[in-house]
C-alpha cells in the first residue's frame, strides 16, 4: 500500500505558525535546540507529517509521525519474501564503519525470520511503505534490532557496543530481563519493585503514565532463600541520572554475560556474593521517547531526562537528591522515608521510597556503587567516596576497592593512550566550539589518567545532602543499609546542549569496558575481604571526653525530653517555610532578576538554578539588601570543557544562614532560560521543625565525635586507647604516682572545655614536660595559645583564631610531611560535613594558628585552612595552620585544626546525626599524628599496604 505524506495543515490542524501558540517553547527556541539534537524532538502536542499505512503499528505511526521531518526514527520490517528484503537493502543496508562513528542505517537478517532495522526519516518511511512485500513495521528502539521481532534473542539478548543499534530502551530491557530470567532461572530473579511517578503519554493517553522500577538478582542458586540470604549483597545501581547512561548500558550486558556463563571473571564469586543490578530511573530514561510529554520541554535538549517525572514547587525533581540522608537535609528536597512520609510524597518520589523500602529488606549489604556519568575530567573515571559516616576499617575497603579500580583499568589499557583519539573526537563532538578535543582528554598522574578518587568534593568540586549512595552508606539503625558506598563517576557520559543525543560506539563501548572493569573488582574485592589495623608500636593513647562535644536530639527545643543544654523547653519554635519558583528567561541586554524577601525571623535562604547546564556563557550573582555579592557563578567558566577548575555539574545553588532582613536580589545573566526556586524557613527561635519544613518527626539521636577513638580501638594491633575527662587530666592520671614518667605515650585534646582552668592546662603542661606527646584538635587548638611548654610557649592567644569554612579542605599541603604520609595529591577534604549537620555553605568551623608566629616557633607546617572570622561577615578568608607540628624537648605537639567537630545542630536533620565523617585523608591525618602505621592485609593475611609508619 502506498502512503500518502501529508502536511499537519493539509489534514486541518495548526499551522507551524500556529504550533507554537499555546506552547511554553517557542519556534526559535524549538529550531535551535533541532538544530543541536541528533535524535527525535519532538513538536509540542503537533505532528510533523502524516505517514499512513496498514503496515505500521499504530504506535510506530505515532512516532514517525510525530519526528521532525529531517530526523530519524527507529523502526523493526518484517517481509513477506526474499526479493521485498532485497529491494529494501540495496536501498537502505549499509555495511559498518570500522571507526564506529555511527550504526549503520539499516541490518538486515535472513532468519529466523526476514527482518530489517533501519534509522528512517517520514519520508524514507513512506517510501519503503510503497515497497512490495511490506507484512509489517514496528517502532523499534533500542540497542537490538531484533528485540520487537519474533525470535529476537538468536543472537543475544543485548549485542555489544561495537553491534549496537542505539542506547538500550527502556522496553528492550524489560524483554531483555525477562528472557533472561526465563533461560537462566537459576542465576537470574527479576523483582518489580515499585513505580515511577510516570509522565503523560501522548500516545496512549495515559497520564501519568508510571514505570515499573526493576531489580535484577544475579548469583548462582539464586533461588535458594537460606543461600540467598546468607550470601554479601552487591548493589550496581545504574543511572539513577537518567542523562548519565554509561551505568545502564554497562548493566545490561553485564547480567546476561553472567547469566549466560560468558563471565568468566565473575563465576568464581557467585558461590560467596549476590549483585543486585538497580534500575532506578525509568522516567528519566523513557523520556527520550516522542510519546513522553515533558512539561517543561523548553528545556528538554537532552533527550533523556536527569531526574523523574516529577515536579516539586514547579521545579523539576532530582531522583538523586531525595533519600533520607543523617544530617543536613534540604529543604527543598523531599526525603523519601517510607516510615511516616507524607501524603504527597507518594505522588513526587514514590520512586526512591519503593527503593529504601525494598533495599531494607536485604542482609548483608555489603556494597553499594551507584553509577554516574560527567563531563570532561582529569580523569576517565573517578571513584567518590559516599558522604556515610565511615569508621576504620569501612574506609580501608573503599580505598582497596579504588585501588583495584585504578589497577583493573591499567591492566586493560596501560594508560590514556589508547583510547585518547576517541576521547578527543568525542569532546569535539559534544562541544560544538572546540576545534581540538585533545585539549581535554585526561591527563592526570594517578593510574596514568584512567582513575582517581577521595571526596565528592576532592572529585567534581561540590557536596551534596540526600543522596543514594550516601542513605546506602550510613547505618542500619539510622535508616541505611550499613554498606560500603561509592559512586564511580565516567567522562562523557552526560549530555550538555550538544551533548551525545547521538549513540557514539566508538566511545561508548570504553565507559562500558570501564564499568565492567570497576565491577568486577568492586564484587571481588568484597568476595576476599581485605582488612585493616593499626600498628601502635605497643603506644598508648589518651583522649579527653567530654560532654561539651555531644549533641543530642533532646537539645531540640521541637522534642520531648528537657537536657542539659536545652533546660527550658518550651513547645517547639513556630516554623514557617515560603517557597517560590520563576523561570527567568533572556532578556535583550541578557540579565533578568527575581528576589527573596527576607524578615528578622528569617532562618535560613536557600537558591536552587535548574538550567544553568544549557548557558554558554553569563553569570548568576545573589546580593544581600546591601548590595553585597555573596555568591557569583561564572557559568562561561562552567561551559568550557578544557578549564580543570570549573564545576561542571547540572545545578548550582546557594545557602545563606541568618540572612539579613530585605530584598534579596538575584541576577541572572546569560543566554538560557534558567529556574530560580527560593525557599526562605522563618523560625520564631533559633532552630526550625523538622516536622513543619518535611512533614518528619525529629528522629532521636546522641553522638559525640569522641566516638572515633572508641571505634578505632579494635582496629588496634597493640597498645591501649582511653577516654579520660578533664577532671581526670586535672588530678593527674596523666602522669604515673612517682611523677617522673606518662602513662599514656600520647593526649588528645579536641575542645577547650577546661581551658579556664590554671591546673588542667598545667597537668597538660607537665605531661609534655614529661615526655607525652600531645595532639591537638578542632577547638582544642585554642590550648596552644595558653600552653607555656616548648615551642608552644611562644604562641599567644590571639595567635590562634576560629573561622568558618565553605568545606573542610586542606591546602597548600606539604605532601612530603609526616602527618601526610600515604596521602595522594587528590585528597584535600579532612571531612564532609552534611552527615554533621552542616551545610554546603560557610559554616564548617576550624580553629588555625597564625602562620608566621607557628613558623616563627619552629614549627613544621603540613597545610592550611581557611576561613571567614566565625560567627562574623562573610569576608575575605584567613589562613593559617590547620595541620602542623611543633617540638617540646622530647616531645611533639601537633595541631590539626579541623578534623574531629562536634556536630551542628541549627540546620534542618530530621533524620539523626552522625558522630564523625572523617574522610580517607582525615583518618589518616589522625592516625600519623599519633604516631600509628596503616595496615592492609588481603584475604589470605599478607601484608599489601601501609600508610605511615610507627613513631
Amino acid at each position: 500500500m502506498v502512503s500518502d505524506r501529508r502536511l499537519d495543515s493539509d489534514a486541518g490542524s495548526p499551522t507551524p505558525n500556529d504550533t507554537f501558540t499555546e506552547s511554553i517553547i517557542d519556534r526559535r527556541t524549538f529550531l535551535s535546540l533541532s538544530a543541536t539534537t541528533g535524535a527525535a524532538l519532538a513538536l509540542p502536542g503537533s505532528a510533523t507529517a502524516d505517514v499512513r499505512g496498514e503496515p505500521m503499528t499504530d504506535e510506530c505511526a505515532f512516532v514517525v509521525n510525530h519526528t521532525p521531518a529531517e530526523y530519524e526514527t527507529p523502526i523493526g520490517i518484517e517481509f513477506a519474501d526474499q526479493n521485498a528484503l532485497e529491494t529494501f537493502a540495496d536501498e537502505y543496508a549499509t555495511a559498518p564503519d570500522p571507526d564506529l562513528p555511527r550504526a549503520p542505517k539499516a541490518v538486515i537478517r535472513d532468519s529466523p525470520t526476514l527482518a530489517a532495522h533501519a534509522h528512517l526519516t517520514a519520508d524514507e518511511v513512506a517510501s519503503v511503505l510503497g515497497q512490495d512485500g511490506i507484512e509489517r513495521l514496528d517502532f523499534s528502539p533500542g540497542a537490538n534490532p531484533w528485540w520487537t521481532l519474533e525470535s529476537p534473542y538468536a543472537d543475544g539478548v543485548f549485542p555489544p557496543v561495537e553491534e549496537a543499534r542505539n542506547y538500550v530502551s527502556y522496553d528492550e530491557l524489560l524483554s531483555g530481563l525477562d528472557h533472561l530470567e526465563s533461560a537462566h532461572p537459576d542465576r537470574v530473579r527479576v523483582e518489580a519493585i515499585g513505580e515511577s511517578p510516570g509522565w503523560s503519554n501522548r500516545f496512549t493517553g495515559e497520564n501519568p503514565d508510571p514505570k515499573p522500577i526493576h531489580v535484577a538478582e544475579v548469583t548462582a542458586n539464586v533461588r535458594d532463600e537460606e543461600s540467598f540470604a546468607a550470601k554479601e549483597k552487591v548493589v550496581y545501581s545504574l543511572s539513577i541520572h537518567g542523562d548519565e547512561r554509561a551505568g545502564a548500558e554497562s548493566g545490561c550486558r553485564l547480567i546476561e554475560d553472567i547469566a549466560a556463563g560468558r563471565a568468566d571473571d565473575f563465576e568464581p564469586l557467585l558461590d560467596d556474593v549476590v549483585i543486585l543490578f538497580l534500575f532506578p530511573n525509568p522516567d528519566g530514561w523513557v523520556a527520550r521517547t516522542p510519546q513522553t510529554e515533558i512539561p517543561w520541554v523548553e528545556a528538554h535538549d537532552t533527550n533523556f531526562q536527569r531526574g523523574n517525572a516529577s515536579v516539586f514547587d514547579r521545579q523539576p525533581v532530582d531522583t538523586n537528591r531525595q533519600y533520607p540522608t543523617i544530617g543536613w537535609t534540604n529543604p527543598s528536597f523531599r526525603p523519601a522515608e517510607p516510615n511516616g512520609a507524607p501524603d504527597e510524597f507518594d505522588d513526587i518520589v514514590p520512586d526512591s521510597l519503593s527503593i529504601v523500602d525494598h533495599f531494607r529488606g536485604y542482609d548483608n549489604v555489603a556494597f553499594f556503587c551507584d553509577y554516574h556519568g560527567m563531563y570532561t575530567a582529569d580523569h576517565v573515571v573517578f571513584g567518590l567516596e559516599s558522604n556515610a559516616s565511615f569508621d576504620y576499617g569501612e574506609t580501608h575497603e573503599f580505598d582497596e576497592i579504588c585501588v583495584r579500580n585504578g589497577k583493573g583499568m591499567r591492566a586493560h589499557w596501560g594508560d590514556v593512550g589508547p583510547i585518547e583519539d576517541d576521547i578527543a573526537t568525542a569532546i569535539e563532538e559534544m562541544y560544538q566550539w572546540v576545534d581540538d578535543g585533545a585539549k581535554a582528554v585526561p591527563d592526570g598522574e594517578s593510574y596514568d589518567g584512567l582513575f582517581d578518587w577521595g571526596t565528592i568534593y576532592d572529585s567534581i568540586g561540590y557536596q551534596v545532602t540526600g543522596s543514594l549512595f550516601g542513605w546506602a552508606g550510613q547505618p542500619e539503625a539510622f535508616g541505611g543499609l550499613g554498606a560500603t558506598a561509592m559512586s564511580p563517576e565516567v567522562i562523557l557520559s552526560n549530555h550538555r546542549v550538544a551533548a551525545q543525543k547521538e549513540w557514539k560506539p566508538y566511545w561508548s563501548r570504553h565507559y562500558v569496558t570501564a564499568y565492567r572493569t570497576s565491577m568486577r573488582e568492586c564484587a571481588e574485592t568484597i568476595v576476599r575481604e581485605p582488612s585493616a589495623t593499626v600498628a601502635t608500636g605497643g603506644q598508648d593513647t589518651a583522649y579527653v571526653t567530654t560532654d561539651a562535644l555531644t549533641r543530642s536530639s533532646a537539645d531540640l527545643p521541637h522534642t520531648d525530653t528537657p537536657s542539659v543544654r536545652n533546660p527550658d523547653r518550651r513547645d517547639g519554635c513556630p516554623t514557617e517555610v515560603r517557597r517560590s519558583s520563576e523561570v527567568v528567561h533572556p532578556t535583550s541586554t541578557g540579565r533578568s532578576s527575581v528576589a527573596a524577601d527576607a524578615n528578622d525571623s528569617s532562618h535560613s535562604l536557600f537558591i536552587r538554578f535548574d538550567g544553568v547546564r544549557h548557558a554558554t556563557e553569563g553569570s548568576i550573582r545573589v546580593t544581600d539588601p546591601d548590595g553585597t555579592i555573596v555568591r557569583e557563578i561564572d557559568l562561561t567558566a562552567k561551559e568550557d570543557p578544557t578549564d580543570p577548575t570549573a564545576r561542571k555539574h547540572d545545578f548550582e545553588d546557594a545557602f545563606v544562614r541568618r540572612p539579613r532582613a530585605g530584598r534579596w536580589d538575584i541576577d541572572v545573566n546569560c543566554d538560557a532560560d534558567v529556574h530560580v526556586d527560593t525557599t526562605v524557613i522563618d523560625v520564631d527561635g533559633e532552630i526550625p521543625d523538622p516536622e513543619a519544613v518535611l512533614g518528619y518527626e525529629q528522629r532521636e539521636y546522641a553522638v559525640n565525635p569522641m566516638q572515633f577513638f572508641a571505634d578505632l580501638e579494635p582496629y588496634l594491633e597493640d597498645g591501649a586507647m582511653d577516654g579520660v575527662g578533664v577532671s581526670q587530666v586535672t588530678a593527674g592520671q596523666l602522669v604515673r604516682d612517682d611523677g617522673t614518667t606518662c602513662r599514656y605515650d600520647t593526649l588528645v585534646v579536641s575542645s577547650d572545655a577546661g581551658i579556664d582552668q590554671p591546673s588542667y592546662i598545667e597537668a597538660i603542661e607537665t605531661f609534655v614536660d614529661r615526655g607525652g606527646d600531645l595532639v591537638l584538635t578542632d577547638a582544642g587548638v585554642a590550648l596552644l595559645g595558653e600552653l607555656d611548654v616548648g615551642a608552644a610557649a611562644s604562641i599567644e592567644p590571639t595567635d590562634v583564631r576560629d573561622v568558618e569554612m565553605l568545606f573542610a579542605v586542606l591546602e597548600d599541603r606539604a605532601l612530603d610531611h609526616p602527618l601526610l604520609a600515604g596521602i595522594r595529591p587528590r585528597q584535600r577534604e579532612i571531612w564532609t560535613g552534611p552527615q554533621l549537620g552542616y551545610t554546603t555553605e560557610r559554616d564548617q568551623p576550624a580553629t588555625i594558628v597564625d602562620r608566621d608566629a607557628f613558623t616563627a616557633a619552629g614549627g613544621s607546617v603540613a597545610g592550611s585552612l581557611s576561613g571567614s572570622e566565625r560567627d562574623g561577615d562573610p569576608g575575605p578568608a584567613d589562613s593559617g595552620v590547620g595541620a602542623g607540628t611543633l617540638s617540646a624537648g622530647d616531645s611533639e605537639i601537633t595541631v590539626l585544626g579541623s578534623v574531629l567537630p562536634p556536630a551542628q545542630q541549627t540546620e534542618l536533620h530530621p533524620f539523626g546525626m552522625a558522630d564523625y565523617a572523617l574522610s580517607f585523608l582525615g583518618h589518616t591525618l589522625v592516625c600519623n599524628a599519633l604516631g600509628f602505621e596503616q595496615r592492609r592485609y588481603d584475604a589470605d593475611g599478607e601484608l599489601v599496604r601501609t600508610y605511615g609508619e610507627i613513631r
